[in-house]
Formats: C-alpha cells, structure tokens, sequence
C-alpha cells in the first residue's frame, strides 16, 4: 500500500493501512466467534469441539478465499518520476573527500 503512494502522502496511507488491519481483526474474531456460539458452546467437551471445528474450517474457508482474490489483482507498476542512475546514487552516497571530489568532478567531464 505505501509502495502505491506518493511521498507526501505515507502518512494518511500508513494510518489507513493499519486502521483496516486492526478492523479486520475485530471483525475476524467476531464472525469465528458467532460461529463458534451459533455451533457449539461452552456446555460440554463434545460441543466445544464442536463449535471450534466449525469455527476453524470458517476461518479456513476465510483465508482461501483472501488468497484467490491477491492472486486475481493486478499488480501495480511502481511508479518512478525521475529515475537516478545507479552510478549518480552511489556516488551521492559516498563520502566525498579531497581525491574522491576531484575523481568525481573528471569522471563527469
């Protein structure tokens, strides 16, 4: 998701990246516990076991179908306005001391 905006704006994305995360956990347990109660309950071992297998096999059928739908979206493009070459990179990234400023300022003539 940060990847898809642009700089000014990975705050907003950051927050809304995790408000979503921290919703589809509420709502996860909250759907596998409807289930859970709806199926079995706390009254013996039997419907215990009961409830959590339904429980499981909901949230199982949850995860797969997650993950047929990230594998049916598209991939975005990254999006690059001004590419840098990978030698102005790395000589930005270098210290720049007496020699290596006058090999820097040969090498670009």
């Amino acid at each position: 998701m940060l990847g898809s905006v642009r700089p000014d704006q990975e705050g907003i994305a950051s927050g809304a990246n995790n408000a979503i995360r921290e919703l589809g956990g509420v709502f996860g347990i909250a759907v596998l516990a409807s289930v859970f109660s709806s199926v079995g309950g706390y009254s013996s071992p039997a419907s215990f076991a009961h409830g959590l297998d339904a429980a499981v096999w909901v949230g199982a059928g949850i995860v797969a179908a997650a993950a047929a739908a990230a594998v049916v979206i598209p991939r975005r493009r990254a999006r690059h306005a001004n590419p840098v070459p990978v030698e102005a990179t790395e000589a930005a990234s270098a210290p720049a001391g007496p020699v290596q400023a006058a090999a820097l300022a040969e090498s670009a003539r």
